[in-house]
C-alpha cells in the first residue's frame, strides 16, 4: 500500500507553502491520490491550477517524494500530512492548510489548548517581562505556548513556558535543520525536547523575506487564540493577527504605555476590539474547562534548564537575588491564596509595586498564582 504522505509531498512541491488550492483540489477530486492519478488533461480541465503549477505537477514523481521523506527522517524529523490522525485539527480548518508538516519533538494531544504569543524583536524590558510572565502562567495552567523562535518577544515566550516546566511549539519559516539565527540554537534544541520545532518547509530550505509571513498563518492556525504582547504599528506580528482574524480565532493584546512606540500596534488592536490582557486569567477565562485547575499544577514535571539570551534579563531563584519589594511581598505570602491588595497592605507597598514584585517572584518560581489576582507560597 502506497504511503499517502508521498502524494502530499508531491503536491507541496508543485504548489509551494501557503497555497489555498489543496482545499479546492480535495473538493474536486476527493483525495490527493485521485488528483495525482488523473493526469495533466484533467488538471487543466479542473480550472484550479496555473500552467506553471501543472508543469510542476507533471514533472514531480512519487520517487522524488519518497526520497524527500526518507531524507527528512534521516535528520530525525517526523513528517505528517492532513489525512493522518495526529495532524493538528485546527490546522485542517484554516483557508490554506499545509500539505506537509515536518517536526522534531512531540506534538501536543488533540485536546490541548494552544495559545500563540507574538511580538516585536526589539522588545522593551517591560515587554520581555510581560511575555515571560504570561507564558509562564499559561504554561503552568497546561496551555501549550506557540511562537516563532525569533529574538525579543518570541524567545521570552518560549523561555517562560519552559521555565514553568510546560510545553512550547516553535514554528519556523525555514527548514528545521537550516542554520537560522544560531544565537537561538540552544533554545531551539531545548524546545525540541519539551515540545516541538515545526515547519512546512523541507530540510535545507533557507529563510527568506517571503517565508515568514507565510509561516505566520500556522502560528495562529494551530491556536485557539493569539496574544500580541508588544508590537509597533507596522510590526510583523500584526501579520499573525490578520491571519488569526481570517481564521476566526480570538485575538488578545497586552496594553502598553501611550508613549511606548513598541506598543502602538497592540494598543490599536485593543481599540479595534482585541481583548486586553493584564494577566493569564484574562486569556484562560475564555476557555473554561480547557486548562488545569490549581491542584493539578502540583504534579508538573521538573523545569528544564533553559538557555538564556544575553540581551534579556536573567532571573535567579536564590532569595538573595530578590529585590527589596519582592522580599517584602514574599514575607507577606501565606499558604492560602490572598488578594493582591491585601498582600500589598501587609507588605507596605502600593498595588503597582506589589504587582511588579509578584512578577519577579513568578519568574523565579516562588509564588503560586490563582484566579482573581490571588497568590500564595
Amino acid at each position: 500500500m502506497e504511503d499517502s504522505r508521498l502524494y502530499w509531498l508531491w503536491l507541496q512541491h508543485a504548489l509551494g507553502p501557503g497555497s489555498t488550492k489543496p482545499r479546492k483540489l480535495l473538493a474536486h477530486y476527493g483525495s490527493v491520490q485521485n488528483c495525482y492519478e488523473s493526469g495533466p488533461e484533467s488538471w487543466k480541465q479542473a480550472g484550479i491550477f496555473t500552467p506553471v503549477e501543472r508543469k510542476r505537477m507533471a514533472e514531480g514523481t512519487l520517487e522524488q517524494a519518497d526520497a524527500q521523506l526518507r531524507f527528512a527522517q534521516s535528520l530525525g524529523q517526523s513528517v505528517i500530512c492532513p489525512d493522518q490522525p495526529e495532524f493538528p485539527i485546527l490546522l485542517r480548518e484554516i483557508p490554506s492548510p499545509p500539505c506537509v508538516l515536518y517536526y522534531k519533538g512531540t506534538l501536543p494531544p488533540a485536546d490541548a489548548l494552544c495559545i500563540a504569543m507574538v511580538g516585536t524583536r526589539r522588545a522593551t524590558p517591560d515587554g520581555l517581562a510581560a511575555a515571560d510572565r504570561l507564558s509562564y502562567s499559561l504554561a503552568k495552567a497546561g496551555v501549550v505556548v506557540v511562537s516563532g523562535g525569533a529574538l525579543g518577544i518570541d524567545s521570552a515566550c518560549h523561555r517562560g513556558a519552559l521555565r514553568a516546566g510546560g510545553k512550547t511549539l516553535c514554528i519556523l519559516g525555514c527548514g528545521i535543520d537550516y542554520n537560522y539565527l544560531m544565537k537561538n540554537a540552544p533554545l531551539r534544541e531545548t524546545i525540541s525536547q519539551n515540545g516541538a520545532l515545526i515547519s512546512e518547509y523541507p530540510p535545507n530550505t533557507p529563510s527568506s523575506v517571503h517565508s515568514f509571513p507565510i509561516r505566520n498563518r500556522l502560528i495562529s492556525g494551530l491556536c485557539a487564540g493569539t496574544v500580541v504582547v508588544e508590537a509597533a504599528k507596522k510590526s510583523g506580528a500584526l501579520i499573525t493577527v490578520s491571519a488569526a482574524i481570517e481564521q476566526g480565532r480570538d485575538v488578545f493584546a497586552v496594553p502598553g504605555a501611550m508613549v511606548n512606540e513598541a506598543a502602538r500596534g497592540a494598543n490599536e488592536l485593543i481599540r479595534e476590539g482585541a481583548k486586553p490582557v493584564m494577566s493569564a486569567q484574562d486569556i484562560l477565562e475564555e476557555y473554561p474547562g480547557r486548562y488545569w485547575e490549581e491542584t493539578e499544577k502540583e504534579n508538573r514535571q521538573s523545569m528544564p534548564e533553559v538557555p538564556t539570551e544575553q540581551a534579556e534579563p536573567e532571573f535567579s531563584k536564590t532569595p538573595e537575588a530578590l529585590s527589596p519589594n519582592a522580599e517584602k511581598l514574599y514575607q507577606a505570602l501565606r499558604a492560602n491564596p490572598r488578594h493582591i491588595t491585601e498582600l500589598a497592605w501587609d507588605a507596605g507597598l502600593s498595588v503597582n509595586h506589589a504587582l511588579a514584585a509578584v512578577t519577579e517572584l513568578e519568574l523565579c518560581g516562588r509564588v503560586h498564582s490563582f484566579s482573581g489576582r490571588r497568590y500564595s507560597r
